[in-house]
């Protein structure tokens, strides 16, 4: 899965993309915790960076949720080859 989100990534693919790549490939199994294993196998994000990104309204989580902007705006930066 990390390998296919680097080549999504490659292909100019962003942050909200690799997330929903992820969550189709993986299906039932994604959630907070496959989204954060997977972002940082692909691409080394810090954990404090994965651990706000956890509030990505799509997550469907409680509490103060990020949009798609937000969570694109925090993991953009950090998405290298």
């Amino acid at each position: 899965m990390a390998d296919e989100l680097r080549v999504a990534h490659a292909e100019g693919k962003g942050a909200v993309e690799l997330a929903l790549l992820s969550m189709a490939k993986l299906g039932p199994a994604f959630g907070v915790i496959s989204f954060i294993a997977v972002f940082r196998m692909a691409f080394d994000v810090p954990i404090h960076v994965l651990q706000r990104a956890q509030a990505w309204e799509r997550f469907g989580g409680g509490g103060v949720q990020i949009s798609d902007q937000e969570f694109s705006a925090l993991l953009s930066p950090r998405l290298t080859d």
